[in-house]
C-alpha cells in the first residue's frame, strides 16, 4: 500500500483555487526523495503578507515580510523513529509568492511548490547559514522541484484553442479522421501538428509525430519539451497509435504529460508517455 503522509492545510487568504492536492504531491515527493520511512505530518497555512511580516518580526526579529516561515517541531538531531512524525508548521505568503513568480518569470504554482519544499527541508533539519550546507539544500530542493509529477506550464485553455487550429489543417482524405496535436516547449512556445494522409498509406503521418518533428526541426530537443496534447474528431478519447507512442518515448521524457481530448472537449485524459508505452524499447537496448 502506498505511503500517505498527512497534510493539515489551511488557506487563510481564501484563495480562489484549492491547492491542497499540489502541496500533498510536494510533501510526498520530498519524503520519498529523502527515503524516510513512517508517516509524517505537517501543518501548512497560506497567510497574508501582513501576518507573515508580523511573525517574521516576532520570532526572527526581522522587520519585513518574507515568503515562507518554518516552525519545526523536531530538532535536526532527533531520530525520526515514531509511528507519526510531526514536522511542525509552515507558513507561506501567496502574495509574495506571486510577486516572486513574476520576477523570476516562472508559474505561480511552481513558486508555491518551491517555497513548500524549502520549508519542508528546514523542518527536516536542512539549513543554509553556511555556504556548504546552502549548496546542499538548494541543490536538493531544485532536484525535487524539477522531478515533481506536476505540470506547471501547460495552459489547457490555450491548448484547446490551438488544437482546434491544428485539427482544422488535417488532411484526412481517406479516413476522415482528423487529428490535431500541440507540443509545448519550456520557452513557452506551442508547436502544432496534424495528420496528413496519402493514398500510399504507409507514408502518411500522424499529428503527434508531425508536431514532434516540427518541434525538433526548429532546434528543440527532448529536454526542452514540457507536454504533448492532442484532439481527434471522435466523440471518444482517441489515444496515440503504437508508432507514435514509440516516437514519443524517444523524443520526449518518459514522464512528460500527455493530454488527450475528444472532438467537443467534453472528455479529457491526462496521462504520460510512460503510461502510454510501458516497457518501451530504447536505443540503450540496442547495445545492451
Amino acid at each position: 500500500m502506498e505511503q500517505k503522509h498527512i497534510l493539515d492545510y489551511l488557506d487563510e487568504t481564501r484563495g480562489k483555487r484549492e491547492l491542497k492536492s499540489l502541496f500533498q504531491i510536494v510533501m510526498d515527493e520530498v519524503l520519498k526523495e529523502l527515503k524516510l520511512e513512517g508517516t509524517y505530518e505537517v501543518s501548512l497555512s497560506l497567510v497574508s503578507k501582513e501576518k507573515i511580516h508580523e511573525l517574521n518580526k516576532k520570532y526572527r526579529n526581522i522587520d519585513r515580510p518574507t515568503d515562507v516561515l518554518t516552525f519545526a517541531f523536531q530538532e535536526a538531531d532527533v531520530l525520526f523513529d515514531e509511528p507519526l512524525v510531526d514536522l511542525g508548521s509552515i507558513l507561506i505568503s501567496p502574495e509574495i509568492a506571486k510577486a516572486q513568480a513574476k520576477e523570476y518569470h516562472h508559474p505561480y504554482y511552481r513558486e508555491l511548490a518551491f517555497l513548500f519544499i524549502h520549508g519542508l527541508l528546514h523542518s527536516l533539519g536542512y539549513d543554509h547559514m553556511e555556504e556548504k550546507e546552502a549548496e546542499e539544500m538548494f541543490a536538493l530542493q531544485n532536484k525535487i522541484l524539477n522531478q515533481l509529477p506536476y505540470d506547471f506550464y501547460t495552459d489547457l485553455n490555450k491548448v484547446k484553442k490551438l488544437l482546434k487550429v491544428a485539427s482544422s489543417r488535417s488532411k484526412a482524405d481517406y479516413s476522415s479522421f482528423q487529428v490535431g496535436a500541440v507540443v509545448l516547449t519550456k520557452d513557452g512556445k506551442y508547436h502544432l501538428g496534424c495528420n496528413i494522409e496519402n493514398s500510399a498509406y504507409p507514408v502518411s503521418i500522424c499529428a503527434e509525430r508531425c508536431a514532434l518533428f516540427v518541434t525538433y526541426s526548429l532546434g528543440y530537443h527532448k529536454e526542452d519539451i514540457i507536454s504533448l496534447s492532442l484532439v481527434t474528431s471522435s466523440k471518444n478519447l482517441g489515444t496515440p497509435c503504437g508508432s507514435c507512442r514509440q516516437v514519443m518515448s524517444e523524443l520526449m521524457d518518459m514522464k512528460s504529460p500527455v493530454y488527450i481530448f475528444n472532438c467537443d472537449y467534453t472528455k479529457m485524459m491526462k496521462t504520460s508517455v510512460e503510461e502510454l508505452l510501458p516497457f518501451a524499447f530504447t536505443k540503450e537496448d540496442l547495445h545492451a
